[in-house]
């Protein structure tokens, strides 16, 4: 009797322990980053229209690079995307900006960059010292949130073929 006992306990608590385990494991697989499928996305294959878009959404080129950054908002995990950051992860999916909250009573604001909305003060030389220099227009330096993007000149072509087609 105390046999049957002990081996229905044990068998209880080796089933809690089995609950648990695969319990950390999903959350350990969920809380990654994804980065299968093409360009290092998890979007896969037809996702985008154009280059241009697959960098707005995933800072990653159709010519298989990803784009890095240095600076950029404060990352602690989840809040941006495990430190993997895009244009859409600030300007949003439409490229209109806005007030973010980052946690911890931090905001952030990020500006519109439709081209519809940058045309008047930034042509395709001054979009390139925003994107890669931290540099506004009129020569100072943007806040420290804006990432400061290590993108080659073809694919920063591209992504400004696709804000043009923001409405």
């Amino acid at each position: 009797m105390v046999d049957k006992q002990l081996n229905r306990k044990i068998k209880i608590i080796a089933n809690g322990l089995l609950v648990v385990i695969v319990t950390l494991l999903l959350a350990a697989c969920a809380s990654r980053p994804q980065s299968v499928g093409l360009g290092g996305t998890a979007w896969g294959t037809g996702a985008f229209r154009s280059n241009g878009e697959r960098i707005y959404f995933t800072a990653t080129s159709e010519r298989g690079t990803a784009i890095t950054y240095t600076s950029g908002p404060v990352s602690s995990g989840w809040m941006m995307g495990n430190g993997q950051l895009a244009c859409a992860s600030c300007h949003g999916p439409n490229g209109r900006g806005g007030v973010h909250n980052m946690g911890m009573m931090q905001t952030m604001t990020a500006k519109d960059i439709r081209w519809s909305a940058l045309q008047n003060e930034f042509d395709a030389d001054k979009f390139r010292l925003a994107v890669t220099k931290g540099q506004d227009p009129d020569g100072t330096q943007l806040n420290m949130d804006m990432p400061r993007w290590n993108i080659g000149n073809e694919d920063l072509a591209d992504l400004i073929v696709y804000l043009k087609t923001l409405p």
